[in-house]
Protein backbone atom coordinates (compact mmCIF):
# COMPACT_ATOMS: atom_id res chain seq x y z
CA UNK A 1 0.00 0.00 0.00
CA UNK A 2 1.18 3.55 -0.74
CA UNK A 3 1.44 5.75 2.32
CA UNK A 4 -0.33 9.12 2.38
CA UNK A 5 2.82 11.10 1.57
CA UNK A 6 3.60 9.11 -1.59
CA UNK A 7 -0.06 9.23 -2.68
CA UNK A 8 -0.11 12.99 -2.22
CA UNK A 9 3.08 13.42 -4.23
CA UNK A 10 1.65 11.32 -7.08
CA UNK A 11 -1.50 13.45 -7.31
CA UNK A 12 0.13 16.88 -6.99
CA UNK A 13 -0.43 19.16 -9.99
CA UNK A 14 1.18 22.56 -10.83
CA UNK A 15 0.73 24.96 -7.91
CA UNK A 16 -1.85 22.63 -6.32
CA UNK A 17 -1.10 20.21 -3.51
CA UNK A 18 -3.32 17.30 -2.51
CA UNK A 19 -5.04 18.12 0.77
CA UNK A 20 -7.29 15.10 1.35
CA UNK A 21 -8.83 11.97 -0.17
CA UNK A 22 -12.41 11.19 0.89
CA UNK A 23 -14.28 8.02 -0.03
CA UNK A 24 -18.10 7.93 0.06
CA UNK A 25 -19.34 4.33 0.19
CA UNK A 26 -23.02 5.26 -0.16
CA UNK A 27 -22.67 6.78 -3.62
CA UNK A 28 -19.43 4.96 -4.57
CA UNK A 29 -17.36 8.07 -5.18
CA UNK A 30 -13.94 9.47 -4.31
CA UNK A 31 -13.17 13.17 -3.83
CA UNK A 32 -9.63 14.53 -4.09
CA UNK A 33 -9.32 17.99 -2.52
CA UNK A 34 -6.52 20.20 -3.82
CA UNK A 35 -5.38 23.41 -2.17
CA UNK A 36 -3.62 26.13 -4.13
CA UNK A 37 -0.12 27.07 -2.96
CA UNK A 38 0.15 30.09 -5.26
CA UNK A 39 1.90 33.05 -3.64
CA UNK A 40 -0.15 36.26 -3.61
CA UNK A 41 2.98 38.36 -4.07
CA UNK A 42 3.63 36.74 -7.46
CA UNK A 43 0.14 37.55 -8.87
CA UNK A 44 -0.58 40.66 -10.93
CA UNK A 45 -3.84 42.21 -12.13
CA UNK A 46 -4.61 41.10 -15.73
CA UNK A 47 -5.87 44.64 -16.56
CA UNK A 48 -3.41 47.08 -15.04
CA UNK A 49 -0.58 44.84 -13.84
CA UNK A 50 -0.71 46.12 -10.27
CA UNK A 51 -0.35 43.96 -7.19
CA UNK A 52 -3.31 42.18 -5.63
CA UNK A 53 -4.47 40.85 -2.32
CA UNK A 54 -6.33 37.64 -1.57
CA UNK A 55 -9.98 38.45 -1.02
CA UNK A 56 -11.26 34.91 -0.31
CA UNK A 57 -10.99 31.23 -1.22
CA UNK A 58 -13.41 29.58 -3.69
CA UNK A 59 -13.97 25.90 -4.40
CA UNK A 60 -14.25 24.44 -7.89
CA UNK A 61 -15.40 20.85 -8.52
CA UNK A 62 -14.20 18.89 -11.56
CA UNK A 63 -14.97 15.35 -12.69
CA UNK A 64 -11.81 13.28 -12.88
CA UNK A 65 -10.60 10.03 -14.42
CA UNK A 66 -11.73 7.18 -12.13
CA UNK A 67 -8.90 5.21 -10.55
CA UNK A 68 -11.13 2.33 -9.43
CA UNK A 69 -13.76 0.69 -11.66
CA UNK A 70 -17.31 1.88 -10.97
CA UNK A 71 -16.21 4.57 -8.52
CA UNK A 72 -16.70 8.10 -9.83
CA UNK A 73 -13.89 10.47 -8.96
CA UNK A 74 -14.17 14.22 -8.33
CA UNK A 75 -11.45 16.82 -7.90
CA UNK A 76 -12.23 19.77 -5.64
CA UNK A 77 -9.86 22.68 -6.15
CA UNK A 78 -9.56 25.36 -3.45
CA UNK A 79 -8.46 28.45 -5.34
CA UNK A 80 -7.83 32.09 -4.49
CA UNK A 81 -10.09 34.98 -5.35
CA UNK A 82 -8.03 38.16 -5.82
CA UNK A 83 -8.76 41.89 -5.92
CA UNK A 84 -6.49 44.46 -7.57
CA UNK A 85 -5.03 47.05 -5.20
CA UNK A 86 -5.27 49.82 -7.84
CA UNK A 87 -8.28 49.27 -10.18
CA UNK A 88 -10.31 47.05 -7.85
CA UNK A 89 -10.82 44.25 -10.43
CA UNK A 90 -11.91 40.98 -8.85
CA UNK A 91 -10.77 37.72 -10.50
CA UNK A 92 -10.11 34.11 -9.57
CA UNK A 93 -6.99 32.05 -9.88
CA UNK A 94 -6.50 30.10 -13.12
CA UNK A 95 -6.92 26.34 -12.87
CA UNK A 96 -4.45 25.79 -15.72
CA UNK A 97 -3.78 22.18 -16.74
CA UNK A 98 -5.97 20.93 -13.93
CA UNK A 99 -9.07 21.81 -15.98
CA UNK A 100 -9.81 21.01 -19.62
CA UNK A 101 -10.92 24.27 -21.36
CA UNK A 102 -14.67 24.76 -21.70
CA UNK A 103 -15.57 21.82 -19.46
CA UNK A 104 -15.84 20.83 -15.81
CA UNK A 105 -13.46 17.88 -16.06
CA UNK A 106 -9.72 17.57 -15.48
CA UNK A 107 -7.22 17.62 -18.33
CA UNK A 108 -6.10 14.06 -17.61
CA UNK A 109 -9.74 12.91 -17.71
CA UNK A 110 -10.08 14.50 -21.16
CA UNK A 111 -6.96 12.66 -22.39
CA UNK A 112 -8.27 9.39 -20.94
CA UNK A 113 -11.68 9.91 -22.59
CA UNK A 114 -10.00 10.41 -25.94
CA UNK A 115 -8.31 7.05 -25.52
CA UNK A 116 -11.59 5.29 -24.72
CA UNK A 117 -13.45 6.92 -27.60
CA UNK A 118 -10.80 5.76 -30.08
CA UNK A 119 -12.04 2.22 -29.43
CA UNK A 120 -15.69 3.18 -30.12
CA UNK A 121 -16.95 2.51 -26.60
CA UNK A 122 -20.56 3.79 -26.33
CA UNK A 123 -20.79 7.28 -24.86
CA UNK A 124 -23.65 6.18 -22.58
CA UNK A 125 -21.40 3.45 -21.09
CA UNK A 126 -18.55 5.90 -20.45
CA UNK A 127 -20.97 8.36 -18.88
CA UNK A 128 -22.49 5.74 -16.58
CA UNK A 129 -19.25 4.60 -14.94
CA UNK A 130 -17.47 7.99 -14.83
CA UNK A 131 -20.36 10.24 -13.90
CA UNK A 132 -19.26 12.66 -16.65
CA UNK A 133 -22.13 14.21 -18.59
CA UNK A 134 -23.01 12.88 -22.07
CA UNK A 135 -22.60 16.35 -23.62
CA UNK A 136 -19.14 16.81 -22.10
CA UNK A 137 -17.93 13.47 -23.51
CA UNK A 138 -19.34 14.47 -26.92
CA UNK A 139 -17.45 17.77 -26.75
CA UNK A 140 -14.17 15.97 -26.02
CA UNK A 141 -14.83 13.48 -28.81
CA UNK A 142 -15.72 16.19 -31.31
CA UNK A 143 -12.56 18.18 -30.49
CA UNK A 144 -10.47 15.05 -31.08
CA UNK A 145 -12.23 14.18 -34.36
CA UNK A 146 -11.95 17.72 -35.72
CA UNK A 147 -8.25 17.73 -34.88
CA UNK A 148 -7.74 14.51 -36.85
CA UNK A 149 -9.83 15.79 -39.77
CA UNK A 150 -7.75 18.98 -39.92
CA UNK A 151 -4.57 16.90 -39.93
CA UNK A 152 -5.94 14.83 -42.81
CA UNK A 153 -6.94 17.95 -44.74
CA UNK A 154 -3.47 19.41 -44.23
CA UNK A 155 -1.86 16.16 -45.41
CA UNK A 156 -3.92 16.12 -48.63
CA UNK A 157 -3.14 19.80 -49.30
CA UNK A 158 0.57 19.15 -48.89
CA UNK A 159 0.28 16.32 -51.42
CA UNK A 160 -1.66 18.70 -53.70
CA UNK A 161 -4.26 15.97 -54.00
CA UNK A 162 -7.61 16.63 -55.69
CA UNK A 163 -10.45 14.09 -56.02
CA UNK A 164 -11.16 12.66 -59.48
CA UNK A 165 -14.09 10.33 -58.82
CA UNK A 166 -16.94 11.00 -56.43
CA UNK A 167 -19.95 9.01 -55.22
CA UNK A 168 -23.20 10.47 -53.87
CA UNK A 169 -25.84 8.58 -51.92
CA UNK A 170 -28.32 9.08 -49.10
CA UNK A 171 -28.81 7.13 -45.87
CA UNK A 172 -31.44 7.15 -43.12
CA UNK A 173 -30.48 8.98 -39.92
CA UNK A 174 -33.73 8.67 -37.96
CA UNK A 175 -36.96 6.74 -38.22
CA UNK A 176 -39.73 8.33 -40.24
CA UNK A 177 -37.94 8.80 -43.58
CA UNK A 178 -35.36 11.31 -42.33
CA UNK A 179 -32.32 11.17 -44.60
CA UNK A 180 -28.88 12.67 -45.00
CA UNK A 181 -26.73 12.93 -48.13
CA UNK A 182 -23.12 11.77 -48.24
CA UNK A 183 -20.36 12.62 -50.75
CA UNK A 184 -17.30 10.34 -50.90
CA UNK A 185 -13.98 10.49 -52.70
CA UNK A 186 -13.85 7.03 -54.32
CA UNK A 187 -10.06 6.89 -54.64
CA UNK A 188 -9.09 7.84 -51.07
CA UNK A 189 -12.33 6.69 -49.42
CA UNK A 190 -12.71 9.96 -47.44
CA UNK A 191 -16.19 11.36 -46.88
CA UNK A 192 -15.97 14.95 -48.11
CA UNK A 193 -19.34 16.17 -46.89
CA UNK A 194 -22.45 15.05 -45.03
CA UNK A 195 -25.65 17.10 -44.92
CA UNK A 196 -29.19 16.61 -43.69
CA UNK A 197 -31.87 15.99 -46.33
CA UNK A 198 -31.78 14.70 -49.89
CA UNK A 199 -33.63 17.49 -51.71
CA UNK A 200 -32.10 19.74 -54.31
CA UNK A 201 -31.64 22.66 -51.92
CA UNK A 202 -30.23 20.41 -49.21
CA UNK A 203 -27.61 19.06 -51.61
CA UNK A 204 -26.78 22.54 -52.92
CA UNK A 205 -25.26 23.22 -49.49
CA UNK A 206 -22.37 20.91 -50.42
CA UNK A 207 -21.30 23.13 -53.31
CA UNK A 208 -21.77 26.28 -51.22
CA UNK A 209 -19.73 24.98 -48.25
CA UNK A 210 -17.01 23.02 -50.04
CA UNK A 211 -14.07 24.66 -51.79
CA UNK A 212 -14.94 24.16 -55.48
CA UNK A 213 -11.31 24.70 -56.51
CA UNK A 214 -10.57 21.32 -54.90
CA UNK A 215 -13.13 19.72 -57.24
CA UNK A 216 -11.65 21.13 -60.45
CA UNK A 217 -10.21 17.73 -61.47
CA UNK A 218 -13.35 15.66 -60.90
CA UNK A 219 -13.89 13.46 -63.96
CA UNK A 220 -16.97 11.46 -63.00
CA UNK A 221 -19.62 11.27 -60.29
CA UNK A 222 -21.46 8.03 -59.46
CA UNK A 223 -25.03 8.36 -58.19
CA UNK A 224 -28.48 6.84 -58.31
CA UNK A 225 -31.08 8.45 -60.56
CA UNK A 226 -31.99 11.22 -58.12
CA UNK A 227 -32.77 14.24 -60.32
CA UNK A 228 -31.56 16.68 -57.62
CA UNK A 229 -28.05 15.24 -57.68
CA UNK A 230 -27.99 15.17 -61.48
CA UNK A 231 -29.03 18.81 -61.92
CA UNK A 232 -26.62 20.27 -59.36
CA UNK A 233 -23.61 18.24 -60.50
CA UNK A 234 -24.18 19.49 -64.04
CA UNK A 235 -24.49 23.06 -62.73
CA UNK A 236 -21.40 23.14 -60.48
CA UNK A 237 -19.17 20.50 -62.10
CA UNK A 238 -19.84 20.84 -65.84
CA UNK A 239 -16.59 19.01 -66.67
CA UNK A 240 -17.66 15.85 -64.81
CA UNK A 241 -19.49 12.90 -66.36
CA UNK A 242 -22.53 11.58 -64.51
CA UNK A 243 -22.43 7.79 -64.07
CA UNK A 244 -25.58 6.02 -62.94
CA UNK A 245 -24.91 3.32 -60.42
CA UNK A 246 -25.45 -0.18 -61.82
CA UNK A 247 -26.53 -1.67 -58.48
CA UNK A 248 -29.34 0.83 -57.98
CA UNK A 249 -30.46 0.11 -61.55
CA UNK A 250 -30.37 -3.66 -61.04
CA UNK A 251 -32.07 -3.44 -57.65
CA UNK A 252 -34.90 -1.35 -59.08
CA UNK A 253 -35.34 -3.75 -61.99
CA UNK A 254 -35.46 -6.66 -59.54
CA UNK A 255 -38.14 -4.96 -57.46
CA UNK A 256 -40.32 -3.17 -60.03
CA UNK A 257 -40.10 -5.68 -62.91
CA UNK A 258 -38.98 -9.15 -61.84
CA UNK A 259 -40.61 -8.90 -58.42
CA UNK A 260 -43.90 -7.57 -59.74
CA UNK A 261 -44.18 -10.10 -62.59
CA UNK A 262 -43.18 -12.96 -60.25
CA UNK A 263 -45.95 -12.07 -57.80
CA UNK A 264 -48.51 -11.81 -60.62
CA UNK A 265 -47.56 -15.27 -61.89
CA UNK A 266 -47.72 -16.70 -58.37
CA UNK A 267 -51.14 -15.19 -57.72
CA UNK A 268 -52.41 -16.70 -60.96
CA UNK A 269 -51.46 -20.19 -59.73
CA UNK A 270 -53.07 -19.58 -56.35
CA UNK A 271 -56.24 -18.44 -58.12
CA UNK A 272 -56.30 -21.61 -60.24
CA UNK A 273 -55.74 -23.73 -57.13
CA UNK A 274 -58.75 -22.11 -55.49
CA UNK A 275 -60.85 -22.70 -58.62
CA UNK A 276 -59.98 -26.41 -58.53
CA UNK A 277 -60.90 -26.55 -54.84
CA UNK A 278 -64.26 -24.90 -55.53
CA UNK A 279 -64.94 -27.38 -58.34
CA UNK A 280 -63.97 -30.22 -56.02
CA UNK A 281 -66.80 -29.27 -53.65
CA UNK A 282 -69.34 -29.61 -56.47
CA UNK A 283 -67.97 -32.82 -57.98
CA UNK A 284 -69.32 -36.26 -56.96
CA UNK A 285 -67.41 -38.53 -59.33
CA UNK A 286 -64.50 -40.10 -57.31
CA UNK A 287 -62.13 -40.17 -60.31
CA UNK A 288 -62.70 -36.53 -61.20
CA UNK A 289 -62.50 -35.54 -57.53
CA UNK A 290 -59.05 -37.14 -57.34
CA UNK A 291 -57.96 -35.33 -60.53
CA UNK A 292 -59.22 -31.99 -59.20
CA UNK A 293 -57.50 -32.50 -55.86
CA UNK A 294 -54.20 -33.36 -57.56
CA UNK A 295 -54.50 -30.32 -59.86
CA UNK A 296 -55.21 -28.02 -56.89
CA UNK A 297 -52.19 -29.36 -55.00
CA UNK A 298 -49.93 -28.95 -58.04
CA UNK A 299 -51.04 -25.35 -58.57
CA UNK A 300 -50.50 -24.59 -54.89
CA UNK A 301 -47.03 -26.17 -55.04
CA UNK A 302 -46.18 -24.11 -58.13
CA UNK A 303 -47.43 -20.98 -56.29
CA UNK A 304 -45.09 -21.72 -53.34
CA UNK A 305 -42.17 -22.45 -55.69
CA UNK A 306 -42.53 -19.13 -57.53
CA UNK A 307 -43.06 -17.19 -54.29
CA UNK A 308 -39.79 -18.57 -52.91
CA UNK A 309 -37.82 -18.03 -56.14
CA UNK A 310 -37.02 -14.37 -55.52
CA UNK A 311 -33.28 -14.80 -54.88
CA UNK A 312 -32.89 -17.33 -57.69
CA UNK A 313 -34.27 -14.77 -60.14
CA UNK A 314 -32.11 -11.96 -58.78
CA UNK A 315 -28.85 -13.93 -58.76
CA UNK A 316 -26.66 -14.15 -61.83
CA UNK A 317 -27.35 -17.26 -63.88
CA UNK A 318 -23.62 -18.09 -63.80
CA UNK A 319 -23.68 -18.43 -60.01
CA UNK A 320 -26.61 -20.83 -59.81
CA UNK A 321 -25.72 -24.52 -59.78
CA UNK A 322 -27.27 -27.90 -59.09
CA UNK A 323 -30.87 -28.08 -57.87
CA UNK A 324 -31.27 -24.31 -57.75
CA UNK A 325 -30.34 -23.97 -61.44
CA UNK A 326 -32.69 -26.81 -62.41
CA UNK A 327 -35.53 -25.33 -60.35
CA UNK A 328 -35.10 -21.92 -61.98
CA UNK A 329 -34.92 -23.48 -65.44
CA UNK A 330 -38.24 -25.26 -64.81
CA UNK A 331 -39.92 -22.05 -63.60
CA UNK A 332 -38.74 -20.07 -66.63
CA UNK A 333 -39.75 -22.77 -69.11
CA UNK A 334 -43.33 -22.72 -67.74
CA UNK A 335 -43.68 -18.91 -67.48
CA UNK A 336 -42.80 -16.99 -70.63
CA UNK A 337 -43.31 -13.50 -69.16
CA UNK A 338 -41.03 -14.27 -66.25
CA UNK A 339 -38.48 -15.87 -68.59
CA UNK A 340 -38.40 -12.76 -70.79
CA UNK A 341 -37.90 -10.44 -67.81
CA UNK A 342 -35.14 -12.68 -66.46
CA UNK A 343 -33.38 -12.68 -69.85
CA UNK A 344 -33.63 -8.87 -69.98
CA UNK A 345 -32.11 -8.68 -66.50
CA UNK A 346 -29.17 -10.87 -67.50
CA UNK A 347 -28.58 -8.81 -70.64
CA UNK A 348 -28.78 -5.54 -68.68
CA UNK A 349 -26.04 -6.81 -66.31
CA UNK A 350 -23.83 -7.57 -69.31
CA UNK A 351 -24.32 -4.04 -70.66
CA UNK A 352 -22.60 -2.66 -67.54
CA UNK A 353 -19.50 -4.68 -68.47
CA UNK A 354 -18.99 -2.82 -71.78
CA UNK A 355 -15.99 -0.50 -72.07
CA UNK A 356 -16.70 1.13 -75.46
CA UNK A 357 -19.20 4.05 -75.29
CA UNK A 358 -20.27 3.68 -78.95
CA UNK A 359 -21.06 -0.01 -78.53
CA UNK A 360 -22.72 0.75 -75.19
CA UNK A 361 -25.02 3.31 -76.82
CA UNK A 362 -25.99 0.86 -79.56
CA UNK A 363 -26.63 -1.98 -77.11
CA UNK A 364 -28.60 0.15 -74.65
CA UNK A 365 -30.83 1.43 -77.47
CA UNK A 366 -31.48 -2.14 -78.58
CA UNK A 367 -32.24 -3.17 -75.00
CA UNK A 368 -34.76 -0.36 -74.46
CA UNK A 369 -36.47 -1.08 -77.80
CA UNK A 370 -36.78 -4.77 -76.94
CA UNK A 371 -38.16 -3.93 -73.49
CA UNK A 372 -40.82 -1.64 -74.93
CA UNK A 373 -41.74 -4.24 -77.57
CA UNK A 374 -42.29 -6.92 -74.90
CA UNK A 375 -45.80 -5.60 -74.10
CA UNK A 376 -45.17 -6.48 -70.44
CA UNK A 377 -46.46 -3.36 -68.58
CA UNK A 378 -43.83 -3.39 -65.83
CA UNK A 379 -40.96 -3.82 -68.28
CA UNK A 380 -42.31 -1.17 -70.67
CA UNK A 381 -42.70 1.36 -67.82
CA UNK A 382 -39.17 0.67 -66.55
CA UNK A 383 -37.69 1.11 -70.04
CA UNK A 384 -39.55 4.38 -70.69
CA UNK A 385 -38.30 5.86 -67.41
CA UNK A 386 -34.68 4.77 -67.70
CA UNK A 387 -34.29 5.59 -71.38
CA UNK A 388 -34.36 9.27 -70.40
CA UNK A 389 -31.09 8.70 -68.48
CA UNK A 390 -29.25 7.13 -71.41
CA UNK A 391 -26.20 9.42 -71.19
CA UNK A 392 -25.46 8.42 -67.59
CA UNK A 393 -25.72 4.73 -68.49
CA UNK A 394 -23.34 5.09 -71.44
CA UNK A 395 -20.85 6.97 -69.22
CA UNK A 396 -20.38 3.77 -67.23
CA UNK A 397 -18.48 2.36 -70.23
CA UNK A 398 -15.98 5.24 -69.94
CA UNK A 399 -15.75 5.41 -66.13
CA UNK A 400 -16.75 2.05 -64.59
CA UNK A 401 -17.38 3.46 -61.11
CA UNK A 402 -20.28 2.89 -58.74
CA UNK A 403 -21.53 3.89 -55.31
CA UNK A 404 -20.55 0.45 -53.99
CA UNK A 405 -17.79 1.76 -51.69
CA UNK A 406 -20.16 4.37 -50.26
CA UNK A 407 -22.91 1.76 -49.84
CA UNK A 408 -20.46 -0.38 -47.88
CA UNK A 409 -19.52 2.59 -45.72
CA UNK A 410 -23.22 3.19 -45.03
CA UNK A 411 -23.20 -0.12 -43.15
CA UNK A 412 -20.48 1.26 -40.88
CA UNK A 413 -22.63 4.33 -40.30
CA UNK A 414 -25.45 2.04 -39.16
CA UNK A 415 -23.10 0.25 -36.76
CA UNK A 416 -21.89 3.58 -35.33
CA UNK A 417 -25.50 4.68 -34.91
CA UNK A 418 -26.32 1.51 -32.97
CA UNK A 419 -23.23 1.90 -30.76
CA UNK A 420 -24.32 5.45 -29.94
CA UNK A 421 -27.97 4.42 -29.40
CA UNK A 422 -28.90 7.16 -31.88
CA UNK A 423 -27.47 10.67 -31.92
CA UNK A 424 -29.19 13.75 -30.58
CA UNK A 425 -26.85 16.15 -32.36
CA UNK A 426 -26.73 15.85 -36.16
CA UNK A 427 -23.60 18.02 -36.50
CA UNK A 428 -21.74 15.78 -34.07
CA UNK A 429 -22.95 12.67 -35.91
CA UNK A 430 -21.88 14.06 -39.29
CA UNK A 431 -18.42 14.88 -37.87
CA UNK A 432 -18.23 11.28 -36.63
CA UNK A 433 -19.08 9.98 -40.13
CA UNK A 434 -16.27 11.99 -41.71
CA UNK A 435 -13.88 10.88 -38.96
CA UNK A 436 -14.76 7.19 -39.47
CA UNK A 437 -13.88 7.52 -43.16
CA UNK A 438 -10.23 8.43 -42.38
CA UNK A 439 -7.90 5.62 -43.55
CA UNK A 440 -6.44 4.70 -40.13
CA UNK A 441 -9.85 4.86 -38.42
CA UNK A 442 -11.53 2.81 -41.18
CA UNK A 443 -9.20 -0.09 -40.55
CA UNK A 444 -9.59 0.07 -36.77
CA UNK A 445 -13.38 0.40 -36.94
CA UNK A 446 -13.57 -2.50 -39.43
CA UNK A 447 -11.73 -4.74 -36.96
CA UNK A 448 -14.01 -3.56 -34.16
CA UNK A 449 -17.14 -4.42 -36.20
Amino acid sequence: MLDNYITAELFNCQQFRLKSIEFNEEISSVQLTYSSQEKVSAVRCPDCGAGVYAQARDTYDLKDMPVFYGIAQTVRAEIHRYQCRDCGKVFTEELGLLRHPGTRITERAAIWLRGLLRFHIPISAISSFTGIRWNTICKIHREYMEEKLQQREKELLERKYKPRYLAIDEFAIHKGHTYATCVMDLEEGDVLWVGKGRSKEAFRTFFEEYDLSLLSEVKAVAMDMNASYHILVEEYLPQAKIVYDRYHMQAQFGKDVLGSVRLEEAKEHRKKSQEYKDALLQETDPVKRKELKTAAEEELHTYSTIKSSRWKLLMSGRKLKGNKAESLKQILSDHSRLALCYAMKEEMCELFELDDPDIAEEKWNAWFNAAKASKIPQLVKFAELKEKRMEGLISHAIYPISTGKLEGFNNKIKVAKRIGYGFRNDDYFFTLIKYLSLPSVRRRFHNFC
